[in-house]
């Protein structure tokens, strides 16, 4: 039975896991406050004290570094990929510390796994990064020569969703044709084809609906009025990632209170069925990307754990394929699917 180290490091917390291979022995949460992390200018600048945290936790708990057989991290910001399983190395290291394709705590978390695959000679890995990028020729393109569409998506939990279902029906998931939507605080709607993911609306830059707590695609000069208007790029990126969707037209970003709202407000009431509207259109546009050869349409994330909200879309949508629910959005344990996957033999390692 392999013991897996799992680390998911966020702007202010590390979470991780123990496994032994899809047994959950011990999770944690590490709490950073902003007077732990100021003396640190950088994100990358983290990465010693975030590495010693999560080791002194694993002492306290009695749990022996030298025991671990395998370090399984968080994908970061690193140059676009294909889907799958990454060995953790210097080029990848390289990258992450100069903040070639950007700047977030998850990449703290591949360097810490490349100086333990190096301090106990053990494997360290990452798969389906938020950076994954199996666009099709066809999706790349804007109307400005030059200027393409980016595939940055939650890559972890639509591939494990998809795989999961597919080991549900017996089938090999490159051999299904599938559309994958991730409700969260932001949405991304996946076509899947064939086991690629072939077109995704990139919810990071503001494609796709609105969600909890984001703006969704905007006309060009919506966009335009608001840098006029504002005049600040920092604050409307603000407020167009984190201050819009529900946070905006209902000052929440929670669904149960939304729902609670739309009870007794009507106009609380249509941003609810304007947002199912959207998401529901984002649907349907990835089944057309697949010629209407769907097998399967899967719903997951947070907001699905929401029955009320999710059978309204699959009211829309129900007549282009079947619907099957995977609520929420365990990031740990796909991880560990992953580490054990590649222990098995099942899923081989992508070149970086």
């Amino acid at each position: 039975m392999a013991k897996i180290l799992i680390l998911n490091l966020g702007s202010t917390s590390s979470k991780g896991a123990l496994y032994h291979d899809l047994i959950e022995i011990k999770s944690f949460t590490l709490r950073h406050s902003t007077d732990d992390l100021a003396p640190y200018k950088k994100i990358i600048d983290q990465v010693d004290y975030r590495k010693k945290c999560v080791e002194d936790w694993m002492d306290h708990e009695g749990y022996k570094m030298n025991e671990i057989d395998i370090f399984c991290l968080r994908g970061g910001l690193v140059k676009p990929i294909p889907s799958g399983i990454f060995k953790i190395n210097e080029s990848i290291v390289e990258d992450v510390k100069q903040e070639r394709y950007g700047a977030h705590s998850s990449n703290v978390g591949l360097v810490i796994g490349y100086l333990w695959s190096l301090e106990y000679q053990k494997d360290a890995i990452f798969l389906n990064a938020p950076v994954t990028d199996e666009l099709s020729d066809l999706a790349r393109f804007t109307g400005l020569k030059g200027v393409e569409r980016r595939s940055v998506f939650h890559a972890l939990n639509q591939k494990q969703i998809a795989l999961q279902y597919s080991k549900s029906i017996n089938k090999s998931y490159d051999s299904l044709n599938l559309v994958v939507c991730h409700l969260g605080g932001g949405i991304s709607v996946g076509a899947h084809a064939k086991g690629r993911i072939v077109d995704v609306n990139n919810a990071l830059d503001g494609e796709g609906p609105f969600s909890p707590e984001r703006a969704g695609q905007l006309s060009n000069f919506m966009v335009l009025d608001l840098v006029e208007s504002i005049k600040d790029i920092p604050s409307i990126r603000k407020l167009l990632a984190g201050k819009s969707g529900l946070v905006s037209h209902l000052n929440t970003n929670s669904m149960m209170e939304a729902i609670k709202l739309a009870a007794h407000d009507e106009y609380a009431s249509k941003v609810i069925q304007a947002m199912i509207y959207q998401i529901a259109k984002q649907v349907g546009s990835m089944a057309s990307v697949l010629r209407g050869d769907v097998d399967q349409i899967l719903i997951t994330g947070g907001l699905a754990y929401n029955s009320e909200f999710v059978h309204q879309i699959i009211d829309y949508i129900k007549w282009i394929a079947p619907v099957t629910v995977f609520p929420g959005e365990d990031e740990l344990f796909a991880l560990a699917s992953g580490a054990v996957r590649y222990l098995t033999g099942e899923e081989g390692l992508k070149v970086y």
